[in-house]
């Protein structure tokens, strides 16, 4: 295969690649709150996906001993969601069994309107208890054109119709080429 063809392959490739929406991350993504002291305690708060936006919401929260930084167990932590439209709060739990990192607390939940929120975590721990709060405007979420089955179908016959153009057709023999050549003079 030509230098030429092979860059074409790797550069669409790396384009398809790159078109893939990515899942929203959970137990990470941006941070709201960092070290924040409750008694002994730091916390430190995420939320994903980055911007927030309707859809599933992820709050991450990271309890740890603020001298030692060691995770704290047995902790219960209440998540309150209040819209600043002045709508009925949410209660969400925040669980490790809800965390795919254990060394976090999360709750996952789904927020159906864009707007600002008022984000209210009640911390009670084996030492301590507290509350920590942050504001945060919850954007649309986009529907784009990747999103559809219709748009992968078609990445798919694409990159099917490629992949046979590249590699499955068979070049048929110069007319110009040695062996060609080569036969016409012993016929000769």
């Amino acid at each position: 295969m030509h230098r030429s063809v092979q860059r074409a392959f790797v550069t669409i490739l790396a384009i398809v690649l790159l078109a893939v929406p990515m899942p929203a991350q959970a137990n990470g993504g941006q941070v709201r709150i960092a070290n924040q002291p409750i008694g002994p305690y730091e916390v430190t708060v995420f939320t994903s996906p980055v911007p927030l936006r309707t859809g599933t919401v992820d709050v991450s929260v990271l309890l740890q001993h603020a001298d030692t930084k060691q995770i704290v167990d047995g902790a219960e932590i209440v998540l309150w969601v209040e819209p600043a439209t002045g709508d009925e709060p949410q209660q969400y739990p925040v669980t490790r069994d809800q965390a795919t990192n254990k060394l976090y607390y999360a709750a996952e939940f789904s927020l159906d309107r864009p707007g600002e929120y008022l984000f209210r975590l009640e911390i009670r721990a084996p030492q301590a208890a507290g509350t920590v709060s942050f504001t945060a405007t919850v954007e649309e979420a986009r529907t784009g054109f990747w999103q559809a089955w219709w748009f992968w179908a078609l990445v798919g016959v694409a990159s099917v119709i490629l992949l046979w153009w590249l590699f499955g057709r068979t070049t048929p023999a110069r007319a110009g080429s040695p062996t060609k050549i080569a036969d016409r003079t012993r016929r000769r």
